[in-house]
């Protein structure tokens, strides 16, 4: 009889490829159904995050609500895999009995022997993974761990220093991917800009695309996680040259003041980032920047978040993100102390408020407009529309585009902006003659 087996999977996208290649390696054996409902499973896998508090918290949470599922029904497994084991091995095997078998980071291969308890071999285990995003939607993971040396990042702590996967691989990997329908591929990594760096390589990325753009079935390229200091003058010009490298970047900030930045580790000061931020916009036309933000880092004093507060005002990314920071054990910026949680929560509070106006001034500026839109569901939201996204939109990161009508998911379509759904998300249709559009753009 088949086992019958439910996947938790928490963190980050980098995350969800591990969650992915488990899944796909247990299916491989042909012995497994997947059930969602707890209550209905045999074996409970949960893939956790270790990275900061909160994602401690949220997967200690889901596993104590499996082990509650297995005291019910004592012969159900638990199996807790990935970040959270990796970062506090001997502290988990001690404070939880009640878990059957643990797996790190760095062990998915081992995935079917830990889980089935059968030995089971793959050459390629990457070419059996299962994709759970929706279908024409893929991450494409290109290294492990990192050597940038933050000094609040637990992330070497976990997942070790750079280790870079072969060009070779992640190509057949990619087009493994395509294979299956994907249209639209994440390059993603803890560091993408450093791709091929532990090999001596500098420009490993803008070689690895190049490859990437040749691809058939790959419509859009997707670049994310890339450190600031790492974005070269040929990167910038492949992006803004190529056909399928959609004009977007993830380019995490973390902060702009120089003081705080030397302290957190980063490699860049303010002048830097305001001056790559310029060259961005300037050869690549409408390119959309995203990045990220930690608040209330130990060194931040009210002078430096204040600094911070205005770049936001005056630059005006296309999308933000704030994370309060969260003290570590064992990162170097441990030993620098903590600030008060509700000056944090005010600070961060501040900033997504400001950033939250830049939002609705950027979008009114799109309606009347025409974009592509890759479709990826049916709305519940707002029926007779589907949800889709430009090139502007990350998956499950960004706003998103209600495109009116009905269209297969996957489908790449041309509409123009009608109008704002929130500060965040727009409003489309497909046929819009240009008086239309004009009027459109006039009423905002």
């Amino acid at each position: 009889m088949k086992k019958r087996i439910a996947v938790i999977s928490l963190g980050c996208p980098k995350n969800w490829v591990d969650t992915e290649n488990i899944v796909g390696l247990l299916k491989s054996t042909g012995d497994v159904v997947f059930v969602r409902n707890l209550k209905d499973a045999d074996i409970i896998v949960i893939n956790t995050c270790g990275f900061i508090r909160p994602a401690k918290e949220e997967s200690i949470d889901e596993i104590l609500t499996a082990i509650e599922e297995k005291k019910e029904n004592p012969e159900k497994k638990v199996i807790v895999a990935g970040c959270l084991y990796q970062r506090y091995k001997e502290e988990l095997k001690k404070e939880l009995p009640e878990v059957d078998a643990f797996l790190g980071v760095d062990e998915i291969e081992k995935s079917v022997e830990r889980i089935l308890n059968r030995k089971f071999a793959a050459q390629k285990p990457y070419l059996l993974r299962e994709i759970l995003t929706p279908k024409h939607i893929a991450y494409l993971k290109i290294s492990e761990g990192c050597s940038n040396g933050c000094a609040y990042c637990a992330i070497p702590i976990i997942r070790g220093p750079l280790k870079s996967r072969p060009i070779k691989e992640v190509v057949e990997e990619a087009k493994f991917l395509a294979d299956r329908g994907v249209k639209e591929l994440y390059v993603i990594a803890q560091d993408t800009t450093a791709y091929l760096h532990d090999r001596n390589e500098e420009e490993g990325l803008v070689k690895l695309l190049k490859e990437l753009e040749r691809i058939e079935g790959i419509e859009w390229i997707r670049l994310m996680y890339t450190y600031p200091s790492h974005i070269t003058d040929s990167l910038i010009d492949l992006i803004a040259d190529s056909e399928k490298i959609v004009k977007y970047i993830d380019v995490p900030l973390q902060h702009v003041n120089d003081k705080v930045l030397a302290s957190m580790g980063r490699k860049y000061t303010r002048r830097y980032a305001e001056e790559l931020i310029e060259k961005l916009r300037e050869r690549i036309p409408g390119i959309a920047i995203r990045t990220t933000f930690i608040v209330g880092f130990p060194t931040e004093g009210e002078r430096e978040f204040e600094e911070l507060h205005a770049f936001l005002k005056d630059v005006e990314l296309d999308w933000a993100g704030f994370f309060k920071y969260s003290r570590e054990e064992g990162t170097p910026a441990y030993a620098l102390g903590d600030l008060p949680e509700e000056l944090k929560e005010s600070r961060l509070n501040l900033l997504e408020e400001t950033q939250f106006w830049i939002y609705e001034k950027k979008h009114r500026e799109l309606v009347g407009k025409e974009l592509e839109l890759i479709v990826d569901r049916k709305s519940e939201e707002m029926p007779g529309f589907v949800e889709a996204r430009s090139y502007r939109n990350a998956y499950e990161i960004d706003g998103i585009v209600y495109l009116k009508g009905d269209f297969p998911t996957g489908e790449i379509v041309k509409a123009t902006v009608t109008g704002l759904a929130s500060n965040v998300d727009l409003i489309a249709e497909r046929e819009v003659d240009r008086k239309r559009a004009k009027k459109y753009a006039q009423d905002t």
